[in-house]
């Protein structure tokens, strides 16, 4: 069985840069992922969550998985 777990991505408005914000700091993506794998979770994919005009993706969530 597995247990999946959800981390929310969000684009900055002026940056154009998908961040996580967690304890008032910004997490890249790459960031996300390295500190889910050392919690033992594999990263599964992403399920695309807003978009804006012309499609262009404004929040997605990373999905990652484990065996429980």
């Amino acid at each position: 069985m597995k247990k999946y777990k959800y981390v929310r991505m969000s684009c900055g408005a002026l940056s154009g840069v998908y961040s996580h914000k967690t304890d008032g700091e910004k997490n890249s993506p790459r960031q996300i992922i390295d500190n889910m794998a050392e919690q033992g979770y594999r990263f599964a994919g992403y399920v695309p969550v807003k978009s804006g005009g012309y499609g262009f993706l404004l929040e997605y969530d990373l999905v990652f998985e484990r065996d429980i």
